[in-house]
């Protein structure tokens, strides 16, 4: 019985060993996000389809490269600048994610408040539930997807 348990953990902890993930197939992705014509530097830009999401970072000239690619075909993408006012979240760092930033940047109560994260894009663009952002990855890939965003 003893035998048959360390068995069954040595399967378990190697069920991921060996051959690598067979999960969808990407394509490569980059491009720029300005707003109103300038670059939108420090901005997470989401690639989201029924199978796959990705994100990355734009740098200084707004300009991104997805991690890990995108699924080609139909894709939502929503883009999020949070602000953090200095202070705010003293003591915090690396206990809050992303995720919770973006949350605590949605609550209203928040969103009034001079201390909590600030979205500092419109929420056509930054809310993954809004967002008018829709755009269809090529193929085979490589081709600049930017997007333009405006203000008003």
């Amino acid at each position: 019985m003893r035998y048959n348990v360390i068995m069954m953990l040595i399967a378990a902890a190697c069920a991921g060993c060996g051959s690598p993930s067979t999960g969808p197939s990407t394509v490569s992705v980059q491009g720029t996000v300005t707003l109103d014509g300038k670059p939108v530097e420090g901005a997470d830009v989401y690639f989201i389809s029924g199978q796959f999401s990705s994100s990355a970072k734009t740098d200084a000239a707004g300009v991104y490269d997805l991690t890990g690619g995108a699924i080609p075909g139909p894709n939502t993408v929503y883009v999020s600048k949070l602000s953090i006012p200095a202070g705010a979240m003293a003591g915090m760092e690396g206990a809050i994610d992303e995720g919770q930033m973006m949350a605590m940047a949605g609550d209203p109560a928040l969103a009034r408040s001079k201390s909590g994260p600030k979205q500092l894009l419109p929420p056509r663009y930054s809310d993954p539930g809004k967002t008018e952002l829709n755009v269809s990855v090529p193929d085979a890939g490589g081709e600049a997807i930017d997007f333009a965003l405006k203000s008003k």
